[in-house]
């Protein structure tokens, strides 16, 4: 917004600096009026001209509604630029936050998983002959092996989608 106005004022003074040229220029029959007055919605903007080594005025199709319709856009564009910056680093950083959690899910199922591993082989060591009650926990520690590795398959599809979808 700074770098418009500070455009907007190189050009006014440039423009202006243009028309006191031509207006100098030896003979000139043109009679130009500057006045301090704001423009007026539909003000063409006038534009210098150089006609066979002659410096002359013409009216251009740029009014000043033009400009200020301009403006509005390139701000408009501006703030929904920065928006898009602010909404892409924190959804950027919320993935990659997610992705970390998972990881670490992935992990600490792992351990649980060397953990009941480490638990079956001992009890298979230690059950010389099979009882019932041996036989069930065993059952139901390979139960539990089971869902653990369907949960970590499930989280490291998971994380594998994330981790594209990040890229």
């Amino acid at each position: 917004m700074r770098s418009l106005s500070k455009i907007s004022s190189v050009v006014s003074t440039t423009a202006m600096t243009a028309l006191l040229g031509v207006l100098a220029l030896p003979g000139s029959a043109m009679a130009l009026e500057l006045s301090n007055s704001s423009p007026s919605y539909g003000d063409k903007i006038p534009a210098l001209h150089d006609d066979y080594g002659n410096k002359v005025i013409i009216r251009t199709n740029i009014g000043v509604d033009d400009l200020e319709k301009m403006r509005a856009t390139v701000n408009e564009h501006s703030q929904q630029l920065e928006d898009l910056k602010r909404g892409s680093s924190s959804s950027s950083s919320s993935s990659s936050r997610e992705i970390d959690e998972l990881k670490n899910k992935v992990k600490e199922q792992d351990r649980e998983l060397d953990t009941l591993g480490r638990q079956v082989e001992d009890l298979k060591r230690n059950s010389g002959s099979s009882s019932s009650s041996n036989s069930s926990e065993i059952s139901s520690l390979k139960q539990k092996i089971n869902d653990q590795d369907r949960a970590m398959d499930q989280l490291k599809r998971t994380v594998e989608d994330l981790s594209r979808k990040v890229k």
